[in-house]
């Protein structure tokens, strides 16, 4: 069949309104394909320049990644795009992402989860992530939105762990322990229990009132904190506090400011409940204060019997010496020219004047009369001389305290330090000369014998068999007084007993 040249032309669709409708419907498709392109093209851009990783995932497959999500997988986009997503997930997380990721996409769970992941390089890396139902080429399709939270992860453990360990070092702490912003609890240890009988969270947020015995005290110790923790680190006091049951306890407070300066009024407390060791100090003060007043009223009675023996030695045997020696004399007029026998005589009278001699010696050292009659100063200058004439070591004395009064048996303690200080210079120093200063000055008499002798060592000073030290400083206690020793090598020895002119009766 042969066609005509007619039916060889291209067909022609003459100008119709059909034909304009055809021309519209196609352009308006070209538009809309363009627009559906441009559409994917500014999603992709937005999507590509996220901080954020974006992922469409259809059939448990990736359809598409964004850069950074390939990123911290460790993959090329191309390499995951095909990829089953849970072989991304850790194997211990993947039952639980997928049911939360389930939930989100029926509209069950709205907040983020989170999971782990492991990277191409075995890495582990923490992801939170939430996802979208979406249409993707026709089909169902999830949208994923995630990102790496490792960091933040790994901050946020070891800060768990951090105040995991603060709390445990707290709590191992013995005191109460506690946070203060503006006089309010913000922390409180374990121990608050035991010190005042709250719980630590009935503490928080209240007013640090609790603990105290009135306003006024509360008023009086946040000045003290505050005002000292502006110029120093730590501030302690002992300080009068409140348990919960309402009775009284002393705690040592120590309080440190939190941070370089104190601008927000945050400090932390420590609370020591030192009621008991409080009371037991005031019953061993008072059990020492027994002590010394039975001390002082057996040296008393020691001086007593002292004075007592050396008067009667010096009345009756020195007045029974004296006679003896009388009746020597008259019978040495009444015998015979014999001089054997006026020898013998002499010989005993000698011996006598001996004994006398000594009977006084012995008298004076238990209790020089002087001190009773005149006086400390005129018996430590009378000490003084004896001293010297008996050891041959020069002395010097300066004694300024003549016109102080003291009491007897203040003056006598004084005395019998100065004593045992020439003893120890004659036995120990090797000294040939001694200065000796008496004097009073601010309420205090002052006692100090110095020598130039071969000098006294620490070790000596602090020697528990230094008795002699010890009972000096014994009898200075006594008295509320004390006993400084100082020296060095062949420079000497310093002595300086420092007393309280007031009577005891006084204090």
């Amino acid at each position: 069949m042969k066609c005509s040249e007619r039916d060889t032309e291209p067909l022609r669709i003459q100008d119709s309104p059909a034909r304009d409708d055809l021309r519209k419907t196609m352009e308006r498709a070209e538009k809309k394909q363009n627009e559906y392109h441009l559409e994917q093209d500014l999603y992709r851009t937005l999507a590509n320049s996220s901080q954020v990783g974006v992922y469409i995932l259809q059939d448990r497959t990736f359809q598409f990644v964004n850069p950074h999500i390939a990123e911290y997988a460790g993959y090329r986009e191309e390499e995951m795009v095909g990829m089953e997503s849970l072989s991304l997930i850790h194997p211990d997380d993947r039952r639980l992402a997928r049911k939360n990721a389930i939930r989100m996409l029926k509209g069950q769970r709205f907040s983020p989860y989170e999971f782990r992941i492991i990277t191409r390089d075995g890495r582990i890396k923490w992801i939170m992530e939430t996802s979208t139902p979406i249409y993707y080429k026709g089909k169902r399709a999830v949208l994923g939105n995630s990102m790496n939270i490792t960091g933040q992860k790994e901050a946020r453990n070891r800060l768990e762990e951090l105040e995991a360990l603060e709390s445990s070092i707290l709590d191992a702490i013995p005191h109460a322990v506690v946070g203060l912003h503006n006089r309010r609890f913000i922390f409180a240890n374990n121990a608050v229990q035991t010190v005042f009988g709250w719980f630590p969270e009935e503490l928080i947020g209240r007013s640090v009132r609790l603990i105290y015995c009135s306003d006024e005290d509360c008023d009086k110790i946040a000045r003290l904190f505050y005002d000292n923790l502006e110029k120093h680190r730590t501030y302690s006091t002992e300080f009068l506090c409140r348990h919960k049951d309402g009775h009284d306890l002393i705690c040592m407070m120590r309080a440190s400011r939190i941070g370089e300066r104190l601008t927000e009024g945050r400090i932390v407390v420590t609370y020591e409940d030192i009621t008991e060791r409080k009371q037991a100090e005031k019953e061993l003060e008072a059990s020492r204060e027994q002590m010394r007043n039975l001390s002082i009223h057996l040296q008393s009675v020691r001086e007593e019997e002292r004075a007592r023996i050396a008067r009667e030695i010096h009345d009756e045997l020195g007045q029974s010496l004296t006679a003896f020696k009388m009746d020597l004399s008259w019978l040495a007029k009444r015998m015979a020219q014999d001089e054997q026998l006026h020898g013998k005589i002499k010989a005993m009278s000698g011996l006598v004047d001996q004994t006398i001699e000594s009977v006084h010696r012995i008298s004076a050292d238990l209790r020089p009369g002087l001190l009773d009659d005149l006086g400390l100063v005129a018996a430590m200058e009378w000490q003084a001389k004896d001293f010297s004439s008996r050891s041959g070591i020069a002395c010097e004395a300066d004694l300024y305290a003549e016109e102080v009064p003291l009491e007897k048996d203040l003056a006598t303690a004084i005395f019998r330090i100065f004593q045992e200080t020439l003893t120890n210079v004659a036995r120990h120093a090797g000294a040939t000369k001694i200065f000796v200063r008496l004097e009073a000055k601010d309420g205090q008499v002052i006692l100090e014998v110095t020598d130039n002798g071969r000098g006294i060592s620490r070790k000596q000073i602090n020697d528990p068999k230094s008795f002699g030290i010890m009972g000096m400083r014994e009898r200075a206690l006594l008295w509320g007084g004390n006993v400084q020793v100082t020296g060095s090598r062949y420079k000497g020895t310093t002595v300086t007993v420092s007393i309280p002119m007031k009577s005891r009766g006084e204090e």
